[in-house]
């Protein structure tokens, strides 16, 4: 990953300066170590790291001589001016990289052998480039007892520490936790936490990602490779909707370690990572893994081949009558998606449905032109409108931040208090009332040029009658653009295919689905989990394709194993359109294959004709499938590309809002960042995990006679579950709000199949 700023040598206004001898160029106002690299000249920096902020100029690594300033200067807080001349390799340049490096160097334990960033380590590489090659220090290292435990994730060996301030400042600047800091002075100084308790976060292995040394430890990775007997695969987090660009570090056939992969132009997350998506790997080998193919015959499991389970799941969609149906779940890639379709298609157009929010409620919003994350950087105001990016799509609450560090103004609408309300202009609003909101607020809206509308796909589900008043505004505000907080990993790929989100379940209770096929879809701990549950049982067989086991595949009576997102090849689309390659690090157990493979196998069984590699199902899928034109593995590349926008014509279908029916509180769900399937299986988040609860006011808490760290059961009228209580005064009256995708929690069984409105009711389990 690089350390300097992307520099634009060809577009506006740029200033002419001699570097090294050599007449070069910059935009005015570039810092010198900018410019010098986009010029093909290296200057050796520590503390300097353009994403986290201005220059601090801290480490004094990157002196260079210009002539007319007294003294060396430091290039990385030295813009770039008409006609100066720079020199980098002068004698009296040299001369202080090397005394800086000496300095370095002096306390600096040379245990690279042992230490996990040798082979990768910026000091390494710039000793042996830029260092004098030998030292005059003779007296002792310093040592203290290592490593020293931030927290359960990330270790800290003191004496390698060179103070250079980025891990500090990336908790107070970019992470604006401020929880990391430097005690004590001079040689004495030492990173610590504010509070002296553990480093814990939402974003907190960024800091081993951009320490220049081996100070700061991966405790998951520490110990367990080294660059030369690794390899690193380019790939996408396939844990949330945000699509983030990923590198896979691969070891004896296992992922070993995730790292942030920078967009060079830092249009889409500049190379930062979520905690759940840098750790979340381990969950691929956690105990409830499916390894082996099952079938259940007459009241028997038996263990078989996943040829057999093919084989077998292929006769139950080929009898006579079978009357199929398929469920794909938001895990799904766009070619298994695709393929699923093919097989509904070929057998008597059977009903197929994907587990999400109906595309056609939101269309109106989605019709308009869209958001990159880079253009929350320049946006003088940015609406959001429900959601809790920090917890559900935590890199565009860094982004947002950023924004705010660069004079953006932050209006909120929702009824979810979350990380970033207390920084801008917060709108609580009663669940219902968001269009109301936002109808208040549109003549101060309207007034602001370029405004970006940040608004949550879940949110507006729940609240269709907002759709159109959001959209409308967003059409009457001068080059305004939208960025969808979306709800499920490959919700977008799956629109785009023209996966509808209901019809098998109303035909499964109409008794009309002889044999229902899940991919990568779990029905049971989905929205409406309780009409599921009873439908299931108005079925025919159960085929079910997923990575873990869970109360599904107890009740399925083929089970194929498949692989996960660091196993296999496809295609997913992030929330706001850029469609990316994933690329596999690792491959699946002996026992399970790729979703794609395995519905190949079932197609050919079914003597139906499809492509045979993903490559070339994404090719035919995009000859069928207008919202995929132009798509490609070559187009897409390493950092993906942008669907079509849907037309206006396809913005239909929006419903009209409907009051929850029943007594009892307004039920607002929300998704936490460690509280998913994804946190639960990796041992690496075990002391992260958010378990599941209900959180009320105090003023609720009163009047239904519960107390914090009771246990409440909630009743609506679709289902019921038992949940831990929280009060919080942070949270308004009316409303009793809880998580939902919690491994075993059963908040899912208190919803309706379509994620609408619902109310519920709280007494003491």
């Amino acid at each position: 990953m690089t350390d300097y700023a992307p520099v634009d040598l060809e577009r506006g206004e740029q200033v002419e300066f001699d570097l090294n001898g050599r007449r070069v160029h910059a935009p005015p106002g570039t810092m010198l170590v900018d410019a010098a690299h986009a010029n093909g000249v290296e200057i050796p920096i520590f503390c300097y790291e353009p994403r986290i902020g201005p220059p601090l100029g801290a480490c004094r690594m990157c002196l260079v001589e210009v002539e007319g300033m007294r003294g060396l200067q430091t290039a990385c807080s030295t813009p770039v001016s008409q006609d100066m001349v720079v020199h980098t390799k002068s004698d009296l340049a040299v001369d202080g990289q090397d005394g800086v490096l000496e300095l370095i160097l002096a306390n600096h334990p040379l245990d690279c052998p042992v230490c996990d960033k040798g082979g990768e380590c910026p000091l390494q590489d710039r000793t042996f480039r830029f260092g004098p090659g030998d030292s005059r220090f003779l007296e002792h290292k310093r040592h203290f007892p290592k490593p020293l435990d931030l927290s359960s994730l990330i270790a800290l060996d003191r004496e390698r520490c060179i103070s250079c301030f980025r891990c500090v400042r990336f908790s107070q600047e970019v992470a604006e936790d401020g929880l990391l800091t430097f005690q004590e002075r001079g040689g004495d100084s030492e990173i610590t936490t504010f509070t002296g308790g553990a480093y814990e976060g939402r974003f907190t292995g960024n800091i081993v990602d951009i320490c220049p040394v081996g100070a700061l430890t991966s405790i998951p990775y520490r110990f367990v490779a080294r660059p030369w007997d690794v390899t690193n695969t380019e790939s996408v987090c396939g844990t949330c909707p945000v699509g983030c660009n990923v590198e896979l570090t691969t070891r004896e056939g296992r992922v070993q370690r995730v790292s942030g992969r920078e967009d060079p132009n830092w249009i889409h997350e500049e190379g930062w990572l979520c905690d759940k998506c840098r750790y979340a790997f381990p969950a691929a080998w956690s105990p409830d893994r499916l390894t082996t193919p099952l079938i259940r015959d007459g009241g028997t499991t038996r263990e078989v081949s996943i040829e057999e389970a093919v084989a077998a799941a292929s006769v139950l969609l080929a009898r006579e009558n079978a009357r199929p149906g398929i469920v794909v779940g938001p895990e799904a890639t766009v070619e298994e998606g695709f393929l699923a379709q093919k097989i509904a298609a070929a057998s008597g157009d059977a009903p197929i449905q994907q587990l999400g929010i109906p595309a056609a409620t939101l269309a109106p919003i989605r019709a308009l032109p869209p958001a990159e994350l880079a253009d929350l950087d320049g946006a003088p105001l940015i609406v959001e409108v429900g959601g809790d990016p920090a917890n559900q799509q935590a890199i565009v609450e860094l982004r947002i931040r950023k924004a705010l560090r660069h004079g953006a103004r932050l209006v909120m609408v929702g009824s979810r208090p979350h990380a970033l309300t207390g920084l801008g202009e917060w709108h609580e609003t009663a669940p219902g009332q968001i269009a109301e909101t936002v109808g208040r607020l549109a003549d101060d809206i309207k007034g602001t040029e370029g405004v970006i509308f940040v608004w949550d796909e879940q949110s507006l589900a729940q609240e269709p009658d907002a759709v159109p008043v959001l959209a409308e505004l967003m059409a009457e505000v001068e080059n305004a653009k939208q960025l969808e907080l979306g709800a499920h990993i490959n919700g977008a790929g799956l629109r785009a295919l023209g996966l509808p989100a209901d019809g098998v379940l109303e035909a499964a209770e109409a008794g009309d689905i002889g044999t229902l096929v899940c991919l990568l879809a779990d029905p049971l701990s989905a929205p409406g989990a309780s009409r599921w549950d009873a439908a299931l049982g108005k079925t025919g067989p159960l085929v079910v394709i997923a990575t873990h086991a869970s109360e599904l595949t107890d009740a399925a009576n083929v089970v194929i194993p498949a692989s996960m997102a660091t196993e296999h090849e496809g295609t997913l689309v992030s929330m706001n359109g850029r469609a990316q390659r994933l690329r596999p690090g690792q491959e699946p157990p002996d026992g399970a294959a790729p979703g794609w493979q395995i519905l190949v196998a079932i197609a050919h069984r079914l003597h139906t004709d499809v492509a045979r590699s993903p490559s070339t199902i994404l090719r035919t899928a995009v000859t069928e499938r207008s919202a995929l034109t132009g798509l490609s593995y070559k187009e897409m590349g390493r950092l993906g590309m942008r669907l079509r926008r849907p037309s206006p014509a396809s913005a239909n279908g929006a419903h009209a809002p409907r009051e929850p029916a029943g007594e009892g509180l307004r039920l607002v769900t929300t998704r936490r960042i460690f509280g998913d399937g994804f946190a639960a299986r990796s041992d690496a988040l075990e002391h992260v995990r958010q378990p599941a609860d209900v959180v009320i006011s105090p003023a609720e808490a009163s009047r239904l006679g519960l107390e914090d760290g009771d246990r409440a059961r909630l009743v609506s009228e679709h289902g019921e579950c038992v949940l831990p209580v929280r009060v919080s005064e942070a949270h308004q009256d009316g409303v009793a709000f809880a998580a939902v995708g919690v491994p075993g929690a059963g908040v899912e069984r208190l919803l309706p199949a379509d994620d609408g409105p619902v109310r519920v009711q709280l007494s003491r389990a």
